[in-house]
Order: structure tokens, then sequence, then C-alpha cells
């Protein structure tokens, strides 16, 4: 048996009194500990000062901005978008006053030469709700064009709604638009062009070389010489090439008939839709909005924060515990 399994065998063991005396010189640790609820404490006063600064910052009159907008210039074969609303009075509206207060929806002119589809959105106020439908639709027929769909409602206590889907030809979208918006006050409006040449070119190029490939193919079938291997593959080529052929086809009319046919959507109310009063706040009322919603974003902030850290501080907090049992089971010993 070597010496160091005889000192493990008869390890001398130290008295009681040696052990408190021991632990009686372990030096006392004084530390300044804070108190969880001073730094809770001094947090929201910090949080809540962010926010008195914020709010005291934009509720200044000169953080205010009007933002003013004007209508863009207009670039040739690029969508057009013009929008309006109208202040029309209060009242009953009949014939000449309608068209009066009524303003002519401000329509580009088409470019000469080239496809375009114009796309309207109109909303009109009105006094009969079923006549006045009635004659949108006629309005639209007598133009050359038809009602896609009408969707009439009238609810009970209030003021009922036509919504209407018109198809108007492109020569005459301009004249329809201006006796739609006669028929009553012109609420608002929203009109777009689409050029649709380039797609349209580009549509009847690949027809062309398309028909070119058809043709070559089926001169190349009529050849007596031809293997059966290879003329079983000319064929596929050649329904493949026919399919894509009327795919094509089909697309370009589209395309045309998009171009001579435009399409409106005319909404008719008897309700006048008046617009809120903005409220106006004072400073102190901005001030106070701005903290309060300032201080709503950090309470989401440090709830996020809590939820990411609390596994690691669970994890430090039961460390430290462990190791602090540990020296305690060491010096007891």
């Amino acid at each position: 048996m070597s010496t160091v399994d005889l000192l493990r065998a008869h390890a001398p063991s130290a008295p009681d009194h040696l052990h408190r005396r021991v632990l009686m010189l372990r030096p006392v640790e004084r530390r300044r500990r804070l108190r969880p609820v001073l730094v809770l404490a001094f947090a929201a006063a910090i949080a809540v000062l962010a926010a008195v600064v914020h709010g005291f910052s934009t509720s200044s009159p000169s953080a205010r901005r009007t933002l003013t907008l004007g209508r863009a210039p207009q670039v040739p074969g690029a969508p057009t978008w013009t929008t309006a609303d109208s202040a029309g009075g209060s009242g009953a509206l009949s014939g000449a006053a309608a068209q009066k207060n009524a303003f002519a929806p401000a329509v580009p002119a088409p470019a000469p030469g080239r496809l375009q589809h114009t796309d309207a959105s109109i909303t009109v106020r009105v006094e009969d709700l079923g006549a006045t439908t009635t004659r949108a639709t006629r309005i639209a027929t007598s133009l050359g064009g038809y009602a896609q769909s009408v969707v009439y409602r009238t609810p009970q206590g209030s003021g009922g709604r036509s919504f209407l889907e018109l198809r108007i030809p492109a020569q005459h979208v301009k004249q329809a638009l201006s006796q739609l918006a006669g028929l009553g006050v012109l609420v608002s409006q929203q009109i777009s062009i689409q050029d649709l040449t380039t797609t349209l070119e580009r549509q009847s190029a690949q027809i062309a070389q398309l028909h070119r490939r058809v043709a070559a193919l089926q001169a190349a079938l009529r050849n007596t010489a031809l293997p059966d291997a290879q003329r079983v593959l000319l064929q596929i080529q050649l329904s493949e090439a026919k399919r894509t052929l009327g795919q094509r086809v089909h697309g370009r009319k589209a395309t045309i008939a998009a171009g001579v046919t435009s399409r409106v959507s005319l909404v008719l109310t008897t309700k006048k839709h008046a617009a809120a009063a903005p409220r106006h706040r004072g400073r102190a009322g901005r001030m106070l909005h701005s903290a309060v919603g300032f201080l709503a974003i950090e309470g989401m902030v440090a709830l996020f924060a809590l939820i990411v850290i609390s596994p690691v501080a669970v994890a430090l907090a039961l460390l430290w515990f462990w190791r602090r049992r540990a020296t305690d089971r060491l010096l007891m010993e």
C-alpha cells in the first residue's frame, strides 16, 4: 500500500472546536445591496421623463407640417391618376342646381395613335336613387355601352346606394363621365389611363413569329423522305406551336377589347357624407397624448426585453445558488 493510500485511509479529523473557529474566521461580506423597489422606481422615473421630453418636443408648433398635394405632370404613355373631391352644398338638389354644383371629371386627352384603357371610378350624390340609377344605365346604352352589373341598396332609416359597373366605348368615355357627373353632385372621382400599345406590339410580333414556325413545320412534314421518328418529333412541335399561337391570339384579342372599352365604376348615394371635424387639441393635450403613446411604446419594449432576458436571469440565479451551497458545504466539512 502506498503512502497516499495510507494517508487517505487514516486521514486525521479536526475537532469540533477547530471547525467553529474556522467558521468564525470567515470574512463577513458587507455589500451595499440596492433594493429592487428603488431600482424600479428609478427606471420608471427615467421612462416618464423621456416620455415628457418626447411629448414636449413633438407638441411644439414648429413640429407640425402641412402637406399639400399637387398634380403630378403627365408622362405620355404612362398611367395617369387624377382624384378630386367636391364640396357640394346641403339641401335639396334638382336639375340645374345639381348641374351647376357638379364639376366635370378631369379626363386626360387620349394620345393619338395609341391603344389605351381608361378606368374610372366616381361617386355622385343624388336625390332620387331609383330614377337616377335608371338614367345612368340609359346613358351607358345611348353611348354604345352597357351595364355589366347593378347593385341597388336601400337600407331602412337612411339613404341608399347604387353600385354600377359600366362598360363604355373608349371614344365616348369623356362624354359618359360628364353626363354621369351631371346626375347630381360629384363627391369623388378617380381616373386612370393605361397604355396598351407596347403590349399589343409585342403580342403581334409573337403571333407573326409563331405563324412562321407553323408554316415551316408544315412544310417539313410534307417531305415524304422524312424518317418516322423525326416526323413524330415535328408533329409534336407543330401541335405545341399551334397551341401557343392560339393563346397569343386570344391574349391579343383581350388587349384590343380592353383598349376599345373603358370601365366606369359609378356609386350613387343619397346620403351626404359629411367629413368629421378634426379635433383641435391644445399644446398641453398634444403633449399628454404624445407622452402616453411614448410610454406605451416603452412598456412594450420593456415587456419584450423581460421575456427575452428572463431565461438567462433564471439560469444565472440557479448557478449562483448552486455555487453558494457548494461553498457552504466545503466550509462545513
